[in-house]
């Protein structure tokens, strides 16, 4: 952008909105930058010269409805696991099936592994917070290896939604969860 030009702070939600309304209406594939500067308003041009493309319009469009809504308590460590872990790969899978995270991030290379990151990195807490909660409550014993679990729980999911590109079965997580913590 040019010295001096500041972006249009309406016709930047302009298009942030149509570009929610287009992936929400017709998913992330089908949704392109031709699309978004027809539904907004706002020019092609200037569309790219604020995101380099629909990936990251789409991700900043999003961003808000990213974060974990809460932390699960159904009182047991084993259900709010899956509980949280089922919500997550509901998230990564809403606007398009498996394939679109995986789209999203190789489509912004670097910028889209640190943008998947930060994505998931509330994701990891909500899940610390949680088998930290059930070694308070007793559930669990004091030096339970709540880092490794969250990270291989996570990384189960990354794995089979982003790079092998699958829907992740609700009785598949309640194994990884029982593997891990039980059934308490």
């Amino acid at each position: 952008m040019p010295p001096g030009r500041k972006r249009d702070p309406q016709a930047r939600q302009s298009a942030l909105t149509a570009a929610e309304d287009l992936v929400n209406e017709l998913g992330f594939h089908k949704v392109t930058m031709e699309r978004i500067a027809e539904r907004s308003g706002v020019a092609k041009m200037t569309l790219y010269r604020w995101w380099p493309n629909k990936a990251a319009i789409i991700t900043d469009a999003l961003r808000d409805g990213l974060a974990p809504a809460g932390i699960a308590d159904t009182g047991t460590v084993a259900g709010d696991a899956n509980t949280q872990l089922a919500a997550l790969t509901e998230l990564l899978t809403r606007h398009g099936g498996p394939s679109v995270v995986a789209a999203a991030m190789s489509s912004q290379g670097e910028a889209g592994r640190a943008e998947l990151r930060d994505l998931l990195q509330p994701w990891s807490a909500s899940l610390v917070t949680i088998i930290d909660r059930a070694v308070t409550r007793g559930e669990l014993p004091t030096g339970f290896p709540v880092t490794l679990t969250v990270q291989a729980w996570m990384g189960y999911v990354v794995y089979r939604i982003v790079f092998l590109q699958e829907e992740i079965p609700a009785a598949d997580l309640a194994v990884l969860v029982t593997q891990a913590v039980g059934t308490r």
